[in-house]
């Protein structure tokens, strides 16, 4: 009579006889319980073991809100005759047999559940932590187990005790989702989901969960996602909390490189310093300097002005372009311009290095030529001495 009353059961509209649902430890499940729509008024409920007998885990006479009991929340959906159980930071120990039930006055109707909460650290991260600046984006990358390929994946936001709030998904292989703030790309065949948040702001610093929807809307939450905004901080991604011997480091190797660069600093202040002083303290050379320039200031300006009448003067040094027109009178002159007197007639002992030298040398004794143009008349001169190749 039992057997009988049993399958019974099992035949009313909308009722499951069994779910099989996998979770990942660390994770979450969201677990779809139907009914059928005559009893959207009764009392629903979850509990632990065989049918009849099982542990109550949560009981709730609430309708279209969301109740939440310790790691274990119900929400009843009365326009979809259905009721949705969430279990989270699931154990390897929670693997076992649930029911979802249906509190009646003459009997309870169950749904059979199996659980198997596996460990997923062989292909999957647990959780990942990422930073951006506002009105940057951000990149999600959640790997999922392989047995999942076909399925639905999805990156939900949680809230409170729910954690699916808010729900961005894609249902086809390598092709974006529909438009949005959040999109996300499903590669089955690297077994990689990637969502992109774009243009985020402080409102978006929360908890997200990456995970997989199976064909009858079970869901399995395998990564956590924690996505913190900041108003300038680059966005920053990491596998795994920075170990207090990494932050050490870090900040030893940056306080070396303070010190470095202020001893540096340091060191060219006072080079410049004491460069400073020794040009300060060296007035000598200053006068010297000063006193050097006035001497060759005088020298040029006496080099520049040459008497225009020198007649009468002797052994005459002139090193000025401009020489005197009239050198008659003058005696063992030396001239170093390349213009000479036109007329030296009297010019006794005249040593000449000009090219052009006097075309009429007469009268003029013990001259050294030592330019290629020798005198035309070389006549009356005694005691010549050419330096010229070509001689007379």
């Amino acid at each position: 009579m039992k057997i009988i009353w049993t399958f019974t059961l099992l035949m009313i509209p909308g009722v499951l006889s069994s779910i099989s649902v996998t979770g990942y430890s660390g994770g979450g499940v969201s677990i779809t319980c139907r009914y059928d729509r005559g009893y959207t008024d009764n009392n629903k409920y979850f509990c632990r073991g065989q049918n009849p007998g099982c542990k109550d885990l949560i009981k709730t006479d609430i309708k279209d809100k969301l109740v939440d009991s310790e790691r274990f929340s119900l929400y009843d959906d009365t326009r979809a005759a259905v009721f949705t159980v969430t279990i989270r930071d699931l154990r390897e120990q929670d693997s076992g047999t649930y029911q979802c039930a249906v509190d009646k006055s003459w009997t309870d109707s169950y749904t059979e559940v199996k659980l198997n909460v596996v460990t997923a650290a062989d292909c999957c991260q647990k959780s990942i932590s990422l930073s951006a600046a506002a009105g940057a984006s951000v990149n999600i990358s959640c790997r999922y187990p392989q047995s999942h390929r076909a399925d639905v994946k999805f990156v939900c936001r949680r809230s409170g005790s729910d954690l699916c709030a808010e729900e961005t998904s894609v249902k086809e292989s390598r092709r974006w989702s529909a438009e949005g703030q959040m999109q996300l790309y499903d590669d089955r065949e690297q077994q990689l989901l990637t969502g992109i948040i774009s243009h985020v702001t402080q409102q978006h610093s929360a908890e997200y969960w990456c995970g997989v929807q199976s064909d009858g809307g079970h869901k399995s939450f395998i990564t956590r996602v924690l996505i913190s905004v900041t108003d300038g901080s680059p966005l920053v991604s990491s596998v795994s909390p920075i170990t207090g011997s990494s932050l050490i480091i870090s900040v030893s190797v940056l306080l070396l490189l303070i010190v470095t660069v202020t001893l540096w600093r340091r060191r060219q202040s006072h080079n410049t310093h004491s460069s400073f002083k020794r040009s300060q303290s060296t007035p000598a050379n200053i006068d010297a300097a000063a006193h050097y320039r006035c001497d060759y200031e005088e020298t040029e300006d006496s080099h520049r002005q040459l008497p225009t009448n020198p007649s009468g003067s002797t052994n005459a040094i002139y090193s000025d372009p401009e020489l005197p027109t009239n050198p008659s009178d003058s005696t063992n002159a030396i001239y170093a311009n390349p213009e000479l007197p036109t007329n030296p007639s009297g010019s006794t002992n005249a040593i000449y290095s000009d090219p052009e030298l006097p075309t009429n040398p007469s009268d003029s004794t013990n001259a050294i030529y030592a330019t290629p143009q020798l005198p035309i008349n070389p006549s009356d001169s005694t005691n010549t001495i050419y330096a010229n190749p070509e001689l007379p």
